[in-house]
Formats: structure tokens, C-alpha cells, sequence
């Protein structure tokens, strides 16, 4: 052994450990160690002449050479290992500002039964069905039966989605399958938990480097409830030291090391729950305990995590598995996987920092759904288990026992399958510490033997191997996503492009738009109030100058004259007011008509973002700002019963004193009073006619006085008409009617166009933020993109590399 190397220093110039430290380079020992064998002198010189070696020197060449590759791949494995985890690292905090799409699944209807694929890689993971490329990339074993898939669309097949181990986020809710509950989350939420896997590999990749590095061993037993882990334990230990019973009696996590490690004291320390870490050398980190209280602390125990037991094994090196020779080995008995919730993701946390997993189940139960889970989750580094079929003395059919459960070790370990001869056993762990039944006991020393190779000899496998699976599946898992999300973002990327193509020229063209539209609803509203003011002017005007025509006011009589007066001036300004009436109706029509074409502009350059409203015209001039009778002080007075305006006084004088000398024109014969006063003259002489003109003068004033008193129901419209006049004149009525008109009407039309011109606004500045968001978009895409492609070719590049450790070395020629 090398150990016996170490304690007896051989003959020569040059000692065995002394030509391994010129070879290895490294202090590392425990690979091989147990291959070397005899005694005797191994001179350095029989050892660099190859024709003058002996088989020792050979065999011990051999280990040397052996140790050599193990360190030259546990350096290598090492340098990958902090190398993943540097991606990893870039990629989570990558993952925090371009969250990464994570592959997309259809619902699979899966047959009843999916062998595993098994890969060709000595090293290669596996996962749980239905089916997984292999780590090392080559073609797997075609499934019985390939699962049928709906139409939907995808980013990946399910078979590589079924394939994802490390970093799959694996969610149970009701009907929905795994990868249908993470598709439903938001894109931030998936984010969020593929964070979280990160993290955990990135611990994982940490106890991984710490494991590697580590020349000790730690063996995890484990299996189902009352599977018989603690009876297999005493096997190997061939004593009775962790309790036994048909019921569950194992709660806590029981380390079983060599005693040689607590100063060749046989006992336990107790370590309490939450207190400090463990250190055997600080007593107040645990509680001690003899060995024969032990079950009475496993069995039912609500105070302490673990207990780390100190035993004596006083078999020889070659036989013992805790006193090897070669490195330190801890064996630990884990609670069963059923016991409860709590303490079944214990063990399932637990076997990341263990080398090497052994899994006792039942002969008469097989491997129960928690058995397949906890393979399946030690798959994601182990690609190989060693399994043990407990209690086999008691089934009948051994035969079929014996098939089926190799079946089941195919589909869920392929690996271990390849390897049965060495790594699956049908034993009775009973037997052996009663020493009954020789050939039981020869079985398990066979199971004993393979386990001690397992772990000593082919370190390689046991202590480096699941490194190597855990850094493959973690690159492949990267790998996979980076393809996913480089083509994810190539296509978000051209989207996006194509989209800025169509957005851009239409917010050009909306901006265009809204200048366009603007000065032809300002050029409207302007036509409208135009159109509105002068036919508001032209109408009142009309009106005023036609005061006096066509009166309705009945005259009845010089008794009722002040009265008629008084009616006609009511009549007048109800005429004028009925005017601005009418212009206020002409600008509720055209106002409407202008509401409806601005509102028409907003549905043709704006569709459904134009929100209109709804527009009541008669609410228009609803209040009465031109009370016409309160403003008009016309004050009615004797002057305006008689028109004495002098073209019509002539006219009206001349019609009475025609009438005068008509009476008298038939009596002297002549036509006018003028020609008649003279011929009277001429005629009468002299002295009849003063007798005569004034008579004549008195008649003409009856007479006139007569024709003005006649001329009342003409003269009083007349008079009070210009009178309104001069007065509406001097209040500058017409314009300041046509102008409130027209302020009305501009200010309702400015309603819709400030909508309008806001609904513009809104959505240029909504265009503008989505420009904005797509350049940045773009933007992000393209550095996404760009990473993504690195991140493929990093992955893929260190997944060579490791795929290209051959942990298992070359067989070297003796």
C-alpha cells in the first residue's frame, strides 16, 4: 500500500515516495494507492531503466503515473470549474438587465414508460425521462416512443428542453406541466428564478472545486424509509454501531469516521441545531457522548443536526474501508427519503458535497418515486451510483427480481447500468454481522471490494468524474440557452428593425400631419367666423335701414297716438333683436358644420386615438348679451308725431294747400294757389283781395294742420326710425352684435380644435416614447446579441475542453 510505502522507506538511493514526488509533483495522494503491492527494494535507477525493473517497479511505476494524471485532471477540472463560474457570474448579472428568454415547451403526452437515452461519454449526465441529448454530443439511443406535440410554436424541441438538468426551472401547480407554469410567468418572474438557479450552481460549482481538492472521501448512504441503510453500514463496519429496528429509527445524519481521527477514542459528538460549526478541537461546538448511547440520540432526537461517530475498524488496510492506507473516508447514514418533507431535501442538499452516493433500496419494494427523484436530482454530477439491493435473501423469484430492477437501473442511471458488475449488488446485510451464511458474506465482500475499488482505485471516477458531469451539464445548459437566446434576440432584433422601418417615416408623416391639419383648422374656423360676421352685419344692417317699412302697429286715432308711438318703437327693436336672432341661428349652423369637419380631420389623421365629443349647438348664445330695449334710451316726445323735415314739409304743405285751393280752385278756375291768388288779384283788385288772404291763410293752416295731424301713422315710424338709427349708429350695435356672434362661434370651434390638436400632441409624444423604447430596444438587442454569440462560442469552447479530459487515462504498458 502507499501508505506502508510511507512507514517503511525502501533500500536505494531514492525512495518510492521521494521518485513519486519527482513524477506527481503534488503531495495529493489516493489514487491507486491500493493497486501497489509487495515489498522490497525499488531503486530509482531500476525504476528510470525500464529493462532492469521488476513488476513491483512497474506496478509502482504504474501508480506514480496514475497519480500523475489524476492531479494533471483535478488541476484541469479545477482551472474549468472557476472558469464556468465566471460565466455564470457574467451571465447572471447579464441576466439582470436583458432578462434571458428560457426555452419553450409544448405539452407532451408522454408514453407510459420512456427508456432513457443512454449517451456513449463515460462521464455523460442524465436526466428524467422522457429523453436527453448526451453531454458528450453524440447520438442517443432512439426512445420506444417519441412524444406527440401540438402545433404551437416554439423556440426549442422538447427534447432539448426536456434536457435541460442544472439550470431547469422545474415548477409543479395543478394540471400544468413544468415547463407550461414557467411559460405562463412573466418574462421578468422567469428571470427571477433562473437567478436563483444560477446561484445555486454557482454554490454547487464552489463545493464542487472544494471536493476536488480535497483528498478525503465522503460516502453517502441513502435510500427509502426502512430500506436497511444503518444494517448495511454495520456490514461494512462488521459491528453493530448505528441502531437497527423494523421501524424508522434513523432521524439525523449519522458521519461514521476512524477513530484514529479522534485520537483512537471510541465515542460521538453530538452537534446541536444552530449552533456553531463543527471543530473537533473546540468541545463547546458539541456534545459528547459514548458509543452506547447513540440510539437513544438518532432515534428520537429534537436537539441536534448530526453526530459524528468515532469507531475502531481493526481489519487490515486491504479490507477496511475506513483504515485504507490511502486517504480518509467518512460513511454517512442519512435518514430515509420518506421519513418527511424536511428531512428528505436535507439528504437531497446533503449529497452536493459528497463524492460518492450509495443507495440502498429494498428488494421487495424497488425504487419508489422519492428513490427515482433523489437519482435523478444526483444525476445532474453522478453519472454513476452504487446501488444496493438490501434483503434479497428474502425474495423467492431471485431471478426476475434480480431483472427487473436492472431495468429500472437502465432507465435511471445508464451509466451504472454499463457497470453492473461492479457497481450493483444483491445482498443480505444481516447476514453478515452474524457471520451465519458463508456465502451471503462472501456476496457482500464482492459488494465490499467493488465499493473499496469504487472509491480508492478509481478516484478518477468516484472523486473527479462528478465534476466533470456537473460541468458539462452546467455548459450544455448554457449552451443551450445562449443558442436559444442569440436566436430570440436575432429575431427580437429584426423585429424591432422593422418595425422602427414602419414607425419612423409614419411619425414623420404624423408630425407633418399635425402642422397640415392645424393651419387648416385655424384657415376653417377663420373662413366660418368670416362667413358668420358679415352675414351677421349685412342681416342686422338690413334690418335697421327697413325700419319703417311695412309697419304692423294699427294707428287708431289722435287719442291713441302716444301709444301707437310706443308700439311701433317695440316693434322696431324686436325687428332688430328678431335680426340678431336669426345671425346668432346662421352661426349655430355654420358652427356645427365647422365642429363636424375639424372633427372630420381628427377620424382621418387620427382613427380610433380621436376620442370625440359630443356638441350641443343650442347651447349656444345662451345667455342674452344684446338686451336691445334696456340699451336703447329713445325717448318718445310732440316732435316725433310730426315729420317737419324740410323736403317733406314742402311736400306735405304743398299736398294741404292743394287740397285748400282745390275747394276753391273749381269756384275761380284755376290750378294753383298761386296762379289763383293772382288772378284773384287781377281780378278782385286790390282791395277785395287783402280782404281775402286771410281767410285764404287760415284756411291753408286747417288745412295743414289737418294734413300733419293725418300724417301721424307715418310720421311717427319715420321719426322713431331715425332716431333708433342715429342712436344704434353711435353704439356701433352692428359690429358689436356681429363681433359677439362671432367671438361665440370662434370660441366653440376652438373646443374641438384644442381636442384635436391634443389628441395630436398625445400621439406624436406616444409615437416618439415608442420610437424611443425601440431604439433602445435595438440598442439592447444588439449587445444581447452580440454577447449571447460569445457566450455560445465560451461554452462550447470549455465544454470541449472538458469533454476532452480523459479521467479515465491511458493504459499504461507494463
Amino acid at each position: 500500500m502507499a501508505s506502508q510505502y510511507a512507514q517503511n522507506p525502501r533500500r536505494g538511493s531514492q525512495s518510492p515516495s521521494a521518485l513519486a514526488a519527482r513524477i506527481v509533483g503534488d503531495d495529493d495522494s489516493g489514487y491507486g494507492g491500493s493497486v501497489v503491492g509487495g515489498e522490497g527494494d525499488h531503486p530509482a535507477v531500476a525504476v528510470l531503466n525500464p529493462g532492469q525493473a521488476t513488476d513491483a517497479d512497474r506496478r509502482l511505476w504504474a501508480s506514480h503515473v496514475s497519480q500523475l494524471h489524476y492531479n494533471q485532471n483535478r488541476v484541469a477540472l479545477g482551472r474549468s470549474i472557476a472558469h464556468a463560474a465566471d460565466t455564470l457570474k457574467k451571465f447572471q448579472h447579464n441576466n439582470s438587465k436583458w432578462p434571458a428568454h428560457y426555452p419553450s415547451v409544448q405539452r407532451m403526452v408522454e408514453a407510459p414508460s420512456l427508456a432513457r437515452s443512454q449517451s456513449s461519454g463515460a462521464e455523460s449526465a442524465h436526466s428524467p425521462p422522457p429523453m436527453r441529448r448526451s453531454a458528450t454530443s453524440q447520438s442517443d439511443t432512439a426512445s420506444p416512443q417519441q412524444p406527440t406535440t401540438t402545433s404551437e410554436p416554439r423556440l426549442v424541441t422538447p427534447q432539448i428542453a426536456q434536457e435541460f438538468n442544472v439550470l431547469k426551472l422545474d415548477l409543479k401547480l395543478g394540471a400544468l406541466s413544468p415547463s407550461e407554469l414557467v411559460h405562463s410567468l412573466e418574462k421578468s418572474s422567469i428571470a427571477s428564478l433562473l437567478d436563483g438557479k444560477i446561484s445555486q450552481s454557482l454554490k454547487h460549482l464552489s463545493a464542487l472545486r472544494e471536493r476536488i481538492d480535497d483528498t478525503a472521501s465522503k460516502v453517502l448512504v441513502t435510500g427509502d424509509l426502512n430500506a436497511g441503510k444503518s444494517t448495511f453500514c454495520n456490514a461494512l463496519l462488521r459491528k453493530k454501531v448505528l441502531p437497527e429496528d423494523q421501524q424508522p429509527c434513523t432521524s439525523i445524519f449519522c458521519e461514521v469516521l476512524d477513530a484514529r481521527d479522534n485520537a483512537s477514542v471510541e465515542e460521538f459528538h453530538a452537534i446541536p441545531i444552530d449552533g456553531p460549526a463543527y471543530d473537533r478541537n473546540d468541545e463547546s461546538t458539541y456534545d459528547v457522548y459514548p458509543l452506547e448511547k447513540l440510539e437513544e440520540i438518532v432515534v428520537e432526537n429534537d436537539r441536534y443536526s448530526q453526530v459524528k461517530i468515532y469507531v475502531e475498524d481493526a481489519r487490515s488496510v486491504d479490507q477496511s474501508l475506513l483504515r485504507n492506507g490511502v486517504v480518509d473516508i467518512a460513511l454517512i447514514d442519512a435518514p430515509g427519503l420518506n421519513l418527511d418533507s424536511l428531512k428528505t431535501t436535507a439528504v437531497f442538499a446533503r449529497q452536493e458535497e459528497i463524492d460518492v452516493v450509495v443507495f440502498v433500496l429494498s428488494a421487495e419494494n424497488h425504487f419508489t418515486l422519492s428513490a427515482k427523484e433523489f437519482i435523478w436530482n444526483a444525476a445532474h454530477e453522478k453519472a454513476y451510483i452504487f446501488i444496493v439491493v438490501n434483503r434479497f435473501d428474502n425474495i423467492r423469484d431471485k431471478a426476475r427480481c434480480q431483472r427487473l430492477i436492472l431495468e429500472q437501473v437502465a432507465s435511471l442511471s445508464p451509466r451504472t447500468h454499463q457497470d453492473a458488475k461492479e457497481l450493483v449488488h444483491f445482498v443480505s446485510s444481516n447476514a453478515v454481522i452474524d457471520g451465519e451464511d458463508t456465502a451471503k458474506c462472501q456476496e457482500f465482500d464482492k459488494l465490499e471490494q467493488s465499493l473499496r475499488r469504487f472509491v480508492l482505485e478509481k478516484r478518477a471516477r468516484s472523486k473527479l468524474a462528478p465534476a466533470k458531469t456537473y460541468l458539462l451539464n452546467v455548459l450544455e445548459d448554457l449552451e443551450t440557452l445562449a443558442e436559444v437566446n442569440k436566436e430570440a434576440t436575432s429575431a427580437e432584433l429584426s423585429k424591432v428593425r422593422d418595425e422602427l422601418d414602419k414607425i419612423a417615416p409614419e411619425f414623420e408623416k404624423s408630425v407633418k400631419a399635425r402642422t397640415e391639419v392645424s393651419e387648416n383648422v385655424d384657415n376653417s374656423i377663420d373662413e366660418t367666423c368670416t362667413t358668420v360676421y358679415k352675414h351677421a352685419r349685412k342681416t342686422i344692417t338690413s334690418t335697421i335701414s327697413r325700419l319703417n317699412e311695412k309697419s304692423t302697429v294699427k294707428y287708431d286715432g289722435l287719442f291713441s297716438a302716444y301709444a301707437f308711438a310706443e308700439a311701433t318703437k317695440k316693434a322696431m327693436l324686436e325687428k332688430i333683436q328678431d335680426s340678431v336672432t336669426a345671425s346668432e341661428g346662421f352661426a349655430r349652423t355654420q358652427t356645427a358644420q365647422g365642429v363636424a369637419q375639424i372633427k372630420s380631420m381628427g377620424v382621418l389623421h387620427l382613427g380610433s386615438e380621436y376620442v370625440e365629443k359630443a356638441f350641443r349647438p343650442e347651447y349656444m348664445f345662451s345667455r342674452k348679451k344684446h338686451l336691445l330695449s334696456k340699451s336703447i334710451k329713445t325717448e318718445i316726445n310732440a316732435f316725433d308725431f310730426f315729420d317737419f323735415d324740410k323736403q317733406e314739409k314742402v311736400a306735405g304743405m304743398s299736398l294741404s294747400l292743394t287740397v285748400a285751393t282745390v275747394a276753391g280752385g273749381q269756384m275761380f278756375g284755376i290750378s294753383s294757389w298761386v296762379d289763383g291768388l293772382w288772378k284773384a288779384t287781377s281780378f278782385l283788385g286790390p282791395k277785395t283781395t287783402k280782404k281775402l288772404i286771410l281767410p285764404a291763410i287760415l284756411i291753408a293752416g286747417v288745412a295743414g294742420a289737418v294734413f300733419l295731424v293725418s300724417d301721424i301713422p307715418n310720421a311717427v315710424p319715420r321719426k322713431l326710425a331715425k332716431k333708433i338709427r342715429k342712436e344704434l349708429e353711435e353704439m356701433d350695435y352692428v359690429h358689436s352684435n356681429s363681433e359677439r356672434i362671432t367671438k361665440e362661434c370662434r370660441k366653440v370651434l376652438g373646443f374641438p380644435a384644442d381636442e384635436l390638436r391634443a389628441a395630436f400632441h398625445k400621439s406624436i409624444e406616444k409615437q416618439g416614447t415608442t420610437i424611443d423604447e425601440k431604439r433602445r430596444t435595438e440598442k439592447e438587442s444588439e449587445v444581447a446579441f452580440k454577447y449571447f454569440g460569445g457566450l455560445l462560442k465560451d461554452a462550447a469552447s470549455q465544454k470541449k475542453s472538458v469533454m476532452g479530459l480523459d479521467l479515465e487515462g491511458p493504459a499504461i504498458a507494463l
